[in-house]
């Protein structure tokens, strides 16, 4: 049971890594419309630092100690786990 809800988890934490990716997209058009040298600055730095702590897509600054990625492969250990004592 335990390692359904781990797979739920990670799936919606996915679905919102994703959201948070499509807003920043949006983010960088409004900016690349109405003010492209503060779009400089973003990307440079908050975006940058979102984008670090998720996946690090950009390879803006590097990826952070603590990341989303480190999450879900933390999650998924534990359902590896789960899988163990099932057996």
């Amino acid at each position: 049971m335990r390692k359904t809800e781990i797979r739920e988890a990670i799936e919606r934490l996915e679905e919102l890594k994703e959201t948070i990716y499509e807003a920043m997209d949006e983010m960088e058009d409004i900016l690349g419309e109405v003010a492209p040298e503060e779009l400089e600055r973003a990307r440079s730095y908050w975006m940058a630092h979102i984008d670090g702590a998720l996946e690090n897509r950009g390879s803006w600054l590097g990826r952070s100690m603590v990341s989303y990625v480190g999450t879900i492969e933390a999650l998924e250990g534990m359902m590896e786990m789960e899988e163990e004592w099932e057996d």
